[in-house]
């Protein structure tokens, strides 16, 4: 399996430390709010990686965070923490920000069939992994203090700028975040950041506590430690708990784009100076999405959600299809007529899906029996064809295009015995490459197949009065049909 590589920029073959495993790593949602459609993007995207790798006979151990702490309103790390900024906003403690955010994100996972990683993590659980992280960069010298909190010097470790190709010369202070005369570095970013609200935090007590200082309450989410009362900064969360789990270096690291200068950059300056190991191997990363020329983004106020789409009669599996019509890499767009596209193609193929359970046992001619020696081979083709697509950088919008192709095909010479298997195990595939659920598309009821027969008893009395009745009983049961010379062939409307 290949995929594109940011860190080395070009397209690299996967190759684990400990294979069959492979460690993945993704960087979880901020849990202030409702996640919005370009954020299932990207996470329909990293799933389908995780998929892939499993086709591909490699064992994913994969690890996902949850941010309920730490993720300030900009890069500056500056400003209210978002959970806090949530709290304010609904009236509600940051923690029940946090729990009611993360159920719904995980609710909308199972919505479009992503099945939950190996451990979703959270960032509060973790507070004295963090905290020994930063006590190690702290004995290597790659930290000071200010009166806002313990910050990474981003000058002490070579390389800074090589992951995100920042020119770091040309940039003046203020150009990526707001000016901080405290700062050694525009580029340095805060470890641990103290709580306003603490009377004296230079004589705080180190003890680590995984609950709110009791005492203190002008913040929700507050702890104690070496350098103060205080909380964590976004990028440690990552660092400690994908190598608390994974290892010192991780085989894939995955997330959006927009954490490329930021997020990922301070992610590996922190793990590579504290382990003096590679942070991770490979690094895959889902573009921005498009609505009306403009990215989806909370901040925009533009990004709508997954139950929104829901409500307006667009399935989570169409949406799902939606996102693998464009490659991860490249700039999607979104909108509601590429929904109801999506939508019309799911139909199409959970209509073709039930032609397993139609077999023509008798065809009129030997042209269909010849025809499905054809078809056997296109089938098979095709299953080739869907897996080399995905091995190769995941090219989903190509394997869609392969579907496609032999769907409509099959939809001409339909399906028969000697076919069955083969078509039969071609739906499972794709089931498991793509997660369509194709094949749970059920067969209809011997009363729903009684009513088919009869209907055709009466076409070929030529009682159409009969023939129409029993054509709209069955549209009322959610039941299309379509007249061939094999026979009628149903579909689920």
């Amino acid at each position: 399996m290949q995929l594109y590589n940011t860190l080395t920029r070009q397209i690299d073959p996967i190759i684990p430390l400990a294979p069959p495993t492979v460690t993945v790593y993704t960087c979880g949602p901020t849990v202030y709010d409702y996640a919005h459609i370009g954020h299932w993007f990207n996470y329909v995207r990293m799933y389908i990686l995780i998929r892939t790798l499993k086709l591909s006979g490699l064992t994913p151990k994969w690890v996902m965070n949850i941010t309920d702490v730490g993720h300030l309103v900009s890069d500056a790390d500056d400003g209210e923490d978002k959970l806090q900024k949530g709290a304010r906003r609904e009236g509600k403690t940051a923690w029940e920000i946090a729990e009611f955010y993360t159920d719904d994100f995980l609710e909308c996972m199972q919505l479009l069939n992503i099945s939950k990683p190996n451990l979703v993590t959270k960032a509060t659980d973790h507070i004295s992994e963090q905290i020994a992280l930063i006590k190690t960069l702290e004995a290597r010298g790659y930290t000071y203090v200010t009166s806002e909190g313990v910050y990474y010097d981003t000058s002490k470790f070579e390389g800074y700028a090589a992951f995100a190709r920042l020119d770091l010369d040309g940039q003046q202070a203020g150009a990526r975040v707001k000016y901080n005369p405290e700062k050694r570095n525009p580029t340095d970013f805060a470890l641990w950041k103290f709580s306003q609200s603490a009377p004296d935090n230079k004589q705080a007590k180190p003890t680590v506590k995984n609950l709110p200082v009791a005492d203190l309450q002008k913040r929700d989410m507050e702890w104690s430690s070496p350098w103060g009362i205080g909380f964590p900064g976004w990028h440690i969360e990552c660092s400690a708990m994908s190598m608390k789990y994974l290892g010192d270096t991780l085989d894939i690291h995955s997330g959006g784009i927009d954490h490329i200068p930021v997020h990922h950059t301070n992610e590996i300056a922190q793990s590579e100076a504290a382990t003096g190991a590679r942070f991770a191997l490979h690094w895959m990363h889902g573009n921005h999405v498009m609505f009306e020329g403009a990215k989806i983004s909370k901040s925009l106020g533009n990004g709508i959600r997954l139950q929104e789409i829901i409500e307006k009669g667009i399935s989570a599996e169409a949406v799902r299809l939606l996102v693998l019509e464009s490659h991860y890499r490249s700039q999607s767009q979104f909108g509601m007529t590429s929904l109801e596209a999506a939508q019309n193609r799911l139909k199409n193929w959970q209509a073709t899906a039930v032609l397993r359970w139609q077999i023509i046992e008798t065809p009129p001619s030997n042209e269909l029996s010849s025809d499905q020696t054809a078809t056997a081979a296109l089938i098979h083709d095709a299953a080739e064809a869907l897996q080399n697509s995905l091995f190769h950088d995941l090219d989903t919008p190509k394997a869609l295009a392969t579907i496609d192709e032999l769907f409509t095909s099959i939809n001409h010479t339909f399906i028969q015995k000697d076919t069955l298997l083969e078509f039969t195990s071609l739906i499972e595939l794709i089931d498991r490459a793509l997660g369509t659920k194709l094949a749970t598309v059920p067969d209809i009821t011997a009363s729903q197949q009684k009513m088919i027969d009869s209907r055709q008893l009466s076409r070929a009395g030529n009682d159409w009065v009969t023939s129409d009745k029993l054509r709209t009983s069955l549209v009322d049961e959610g039941i299309g049909l379509r007249d061939t010379p094999y026979g009628a062939i149903w579909y689920w409307l």
